[in-house]
């Protein structure tokens, strides 16, 4: 089940879908010449993508150094959406900042987990960059009703400029699907609630 969001800056399709925990999508976040010179400052930086290991998965990660891409993903635009969303206040958390994740063929698939740290409460919002995405190219975002993998309950697949947020709880078991053939771009954003 969704319901749509209506903030004041009005976005299109936006939804927060229950099943199997609470997630908004909103696909076509950013306007197109947003998007493209967001990208094109991406692809004019050659980013040293730093490795982290999270447990039998790693993270491939670098702070983004788009201008554009950071003005609006914090902006107030999206904090009315996220804060109406979910209902809370919230702030761009200061120890994580914006980073650019990369997945491809060499990085494994990120196992089962959930990103709660306590005892923040923080959400996590997601803006998928990489265009010409196919099934066939995995990549997508799991959901799962518990920490057990046979309870796969939805996926979301990673269409470029299709932005995803949801709370970062104990109960939000989630991974990502191994990528092949094809780069996974995203924009990785934590958030403050309180």
């Amino acid at each position: 089940m969704s319901s749509a969001i209506r903030p004041k800056d009005k976005l299109p399709s936006a939804k927060l879908i229950s099943c199997p925990w609470p997630h908004l999508i909103v696909d076509n976040f950013l306007p197109e010449s947003v998007l493209a010179k967001a990208i094109a400052e991406i692809n004019s930086d050659p980013h040293s993508f730093d490795l982290r290991k999270r447990g039998s998965g790693r993270i491939e990660y670098s702070l983004l150094r788009s201008k554009t891409l950071w003005t609006a993903l914090y902006s107030r635009k999206t904090i009315n959406l996220l804060s109406a969303a979910f209902e809370v206040q919230l702030t761009l958390s200061r120890e994580n900042w914006i980073q650019l994740r990369r997945m491809n063929s060499d990085t494994p698939e990120f196992p089962l987990h959930n990103d709660f740290v306590p005892p923040e409460d923080s959400i996590v919002s997601l803006l998928y960059l990489s265009s010409g995405w196919e099934m066939e190219f995995g990549g997508r975002l799991r959901l799962f009703t518990s920490e057990d993998e046979s309870t796969l309950a939805s996926s979301v697949a990673p269409l470029q400029n299709r932005f995803v947020a949801f709370r970062a709880l104990e109960s939000h078991w989630h991974a990502i699907e191994k990528v092949c053939g094809w780069e996974r771009l995203s924009a990785l954003a934590m958030w403050d609630v309180g």
